[in-house]
């Protein structure tokens, strides 16, 4: 069985309009510069979207979460 880690982003997006979702990454998010992701959970809804193809994350310049 696969191990999936789940995250809840922090990023302070300051004056730009951006929403932080939850993620579902292949890996912990930290010290790496991009991970594979392969689904999320818009802010505001309880539904799982999920990726055809697991979707390369760029982490540069964001923070997380782990949602436990």
């Amino acid at each position: 069985m696969i191990k999936r880690h789940i995250y809840r982003e922090t990023t302070n997006w300051g004056e730009y309009p951006c929403t932080n979702n939850i993620y579902i990454f292949d890996e912990k998010p930290k010290g790496q510069r991009s991970v594979k992701c392969f689904a999320y959970i818009k802010q505001g809804s309880e539904t799982v979207e999920r990726f055809k193809n697991p979707y390369t994350f760029d982490l540069r310049g964001r923070t997380f979460e782990e949602v436990k």
